[in-house]
């Protein structure tokens, strides 16, 4: 019995994954003004030295996904859990942020629709990741024996 390819979960994986990396070398390597940088200018109160350690460990658990996802792409039918928890966590990510949102006062220095499409994004691509996931135990898998 053949196997599905999966050859776009796989692609997309490794993109994503190479993405999140760059991302967490962002995080752990950055300075100061970096950051102001790319948190869109705001005021320098709001930088503070527990941000931007919080940042770097951050930048870690960033690439510690993107390894758990790089992984994952090699064989998607036998890691499927890791993509089950992919895609809950992007739905819990899709709401946290409009929870702060209506909880904080985040709008003074950062958009309110940049928070809303973030979140849609989000959603979205979990919604994606549904519907490409590998369905059904494969023969090495343990409900399959």
């Amino acid at each position: 019995m053949s196997k599905p390819p999966y050859r776009s979960l796989r692609i997309g994986l490794r993109i994503v994954s190479t993405l999140i990396a760059v991302g967490g070398l962002l995080m752990v390597f950055a300075d100061k003004p970096l950051i102001v940088r790319v948190l869109l200018r705001p005021p320098e109160g709001e930088v503070s030295t527990l941000l931007l350690s919080l940042l770097k460990e951050m930048g870690g658990v960033m690439l510690m996904l993107s390894l758990l996802l790089w992984f994952t792409a090699r064989d998607p039918v036998r890691n499927v859990a890791i993509l089950d928890a992919l895609i809950a966590g992007l739905c819990i990510l899709s709401v946290t942020p409009l929870l702060s949102l209506w909880m904080t006062d985040i709008r003074s220095i950062y958009p309110a629709y940049l928070v809303w499409g973030r979140s849609v994004v989000r959603l979205a691509f979990a919604a994606l990741l549904y519907f490409v996931k590998p369905r059904g135990a494969h023969p090495g898998s343990v409900g399959g024996f």
